[in-house]
Parts: C-alpha cells; sequence; structure tokens
C-alpha cells in the first residue's frame, strides 16, 4: 500500500509541478503527464500492440475456415473447440494470448493511479471554456466520446460488419462515464484516446510495411 501511495504522490507532485510551479495551468500539466506516461509505457506497450496486431490480422484471415467448423460443428461444443484449438495451433495461434493480457495487466497501475489523483482534482482550475475542472462539463465530455471513437475507427482490422456499434457504443460509454467525473479526468481520457489513436495509425503502419516486405507472414 505505501509503494502504491507514493506512486500516487508522484503523480500528484509532476502535475502540481507543472500546473503551478511552471504556469501552464492544470489543463495542460494532464495533457503533458499523460503524454509523459503513455511515451514511457510504449516500450512495454508496443511490443504488446504489435503482437495483438499481427494476431487480429491472422485471426481475420482465418473466419472463413472457422465460420466452417462452426457450420460444421456447431451442435458438438467438445469436437468445435477441438478443432478451433487445433486450427489456431496450425497457425501458430492460442485461444488466449496470456502475454497480451499480462503485458496489459502491468500498465493498470499507470492508468488508475490517473484516474485516482485526478477524480477529485480541478477545484476552481480553469481549461479552455471549463470554469473549472473538478466538475463534468458536456462538451468536454463528448469531445472525450469523440475521441474514444477516433481510437476505436483508425483500426483497419476491425470486423466490418461491427465497425460502427464497436465505434459508437464506447464512445457513448465514454461520454456517460465522464459526465459522472471531474474534467479533469475527460482532459486525460480525451488525451490518452488521442495517444492510443496515433500509436495504433504507426503500429498500423510499420506491419504493413513489413508485411509488404516479407518480415511478417500472416
Amino acid at each position: 500500500m505505501d509503494i502504491w501511495l507514493i506512486w500516487l504522490d508522484s503523480i500528484r507532485s509532476i502535475i502540481t509541478a507543472l500546473s503551478a510551479d511552471t504556469g501552464l495551468g492544470l489543463g495542460l500539466a494532464i495533457v503533458i503527464v499523460t503524454f509523459l506516461l503513455r511515451a514511457l509505457l510504449l516500450p512495454l506497450a508496443w511490443p504488446i500492440a504489435y503482437r495483438a496486431c499481427i494476431r487480429q490480422k491472422r485471426m481475420l484471415k482465418l473466419q472463413p475456415e472457422l465460420k466452417a467448423l462452426r457450420e460444421s460443428f456447431g451442435d458438438k461444443p467438445d469436437v468445435y473447440m477441438q478443432k478451433m484449438t487445433e486450427l489456431y495451433g496450425n497457425h501458430g495461434l492460442k485461444l488466449v494470448d496470456f502475454k497480451g493480457l499480462l503485458g496489459g495487466f502491468a500498465q493498470m497501475p499507470v492508468f488508475l493511479g490517473m484516474f485516482q489523483v485526478l477524480r477529485d482534482a480541478g477545484d476552481g482550475a480553469r481549461f479552455l471554456w471549463v470554469p473549472s475542472l473538478l466538475r463534468p462539463d458536456i462538451l468536454l465530455a463528448v469531445v472525450a466520446g469523440l475521441t474514444t471513437a477516433m481510437m476505436m475507427a483508425v483500426n483497419p482490422d476491425m470486423p466490418e460488419q461491427m465497425r460502427i456499434f464497436l465505434i459508437v457504443l464506447p464512445s457513448v460509454i465514454a461520454i456517460v462515464v465522464a459526465l459522472q467525473f471531474s474534467s479533469a479526468l475527460a482532459v486525460y481520457w480525451a488525451t490518452s484516446n488521442t495517444f492510443s489513436a496515433l500509436q495504433t495509425v504507426a503500429l498500423h503502419a510499420v506491419v504493413r510495411r513489413r508485411i509488404r516486405s516479407g518480415a511478417i507472414s500472416i
């Protein structure tokens, strides 16, 4: 618990230093700290996202075969699971990417730390049109929702039949949640979503180039 409190105090101290000592204000301090933390996480986050991107492309390629298995063995769950496991294994895939899950959990302290620090921050702090970052703001909540939509939309491998649903639903949830918390959190979410969108665009550009060069086989 002491380590967790030290981590929270560290985040709070950095934001306070940027906000008050440099005169940037709380809003810009949150934006800078968010980008800084996401950049520091890149050595961990990039390989995880890279693995997930390749896995997603390979799974998309397997959809016709998976559909055929469902049609043939849909009424025999045990046989279907066995055939699906064999199909995944033949293409170097596992049903669950445990390394990816562990990597995701390893990043949780950063996101939970920012949430805990910012959920009651911003009393009297102005940012753009928001008079106080402690209170929710409908326009800023919409910005958080729009950046969530952007983050989802830049993924070219999203299933076409579910694309609209997978873009709209998280965006609506983001708006609703942002209206329940401080605007400081909405600033953080919008900034983090923007970083994620940029990372996704860069990642898919790298993967496409490596596929074309033959360095990756899908």
